[in-house]
């Protein structure tokens, strides 16, 4: 797996676990989760653009 794929999948997990919660509730509002959500986001696509390509596969031997 590449580098940053896994804050993009937390961030996407949070966000949606945040924004589920203020939906399905009237009065809670989680912002904390939407925060972090986005920035966990922001951060895996910056590593994971930052990072080198990945190798080229090896040739049949």
């Amino acid at each position: 797996m590449r580098p940053g794929v896994g804050y993009l999948i937390a961030g996407v997990a949070l966000l949606a676990g945040g924004v589920g919660i203020t939906v399905a509730s009237e009065h809670t509002v989680w912002y904390g989760a939407i925060v972090v959500g986005v920035y966990y986001i922001g951060r895996g696509a910056y590593i994971l653009l930052r990072s080198p390509p990945p190798p080229p596969p090896l040739p049949p031997a």
